[in-house]
């Protein structure tokens, strides 16, 4: 019986197991622990992307229903100007001459976004970088019939692209593609 008793503890020992304790060691708790902490990590990163990326689209479904009604209420043609730090829209003659500006309540933030690389593509295909663009000339312009003249802002983010489509009826799709 006693060479049992040695050979069970040079067992124990040896392999860290006892047949006489049940439950989890620390090491298996804690490496649990790391498991969930990393998944639940990367469930609320995902989630906060997805959330601001819905936070931009409203934001500019905002301020571009506000410029759409302005222009129908007041019969004026409005003209939307951004570039890589800030954005603001104008009144606009029928030459297309800046007149007065739009106090936009729903103005979007671009300080959030002033570091990512962002561009406009207009409805004939051209593209402008915003980090260049200083000109006057609007890029989108809201007319008193309700319609604009479209185009597509695509946000360079770190591990995707958003492009939010604005449609001449006003209507806007956010899409995520990867680079």
């Amino acid at each position: 019986m006693e060479w049992r008793v040695v050979l069970e503890m040079t067992l124990t020992s040896a392999t860290g197991c006892n047949k006489l304790s049940k439950g989890f060691t620390l090491i298996e708790i804690l490496i649990v622990l790391i498991i969930i902490g990393i998944a639940s990590s990367l469930i609320f990163l995902n989630f906060s992307s997805a959330s601001s990326i819905a936070k931009n689209q409203s934001s500019f479904q905002n301020a571009f229903n506000f410029l759409t009604e302005e222009s129908i209420v007041t019969g004026n043609i409005i003209g939307w100007h951004a570039n890589n730090e800030n954005e603001f829209s104008y009144i606009l003659d029928y030459k297309n001459t800046f007149i007065e500006n739009i106090d936009n309540p729903y103005s979007n933030n671009w300080n959030d976004l002033s570091q990512f690389r962002k561009t406009y593509q207009s409805s004939d295909g051209s593209i402008i970088d915003f980090e260049n663009y200083e000109k006057g000339l609007p890029l989108i312009i809201f007319y008193p019939s309700g319609e604009n003249s479209g185009g597509i802002i695509s946000i360079f983010l770190n591990d995707y692209i958003q492009q939010i489509t604005i449609n001449t009826n006003g209507k806007i799709i956010s899409e995520i593609t990867s680079d």
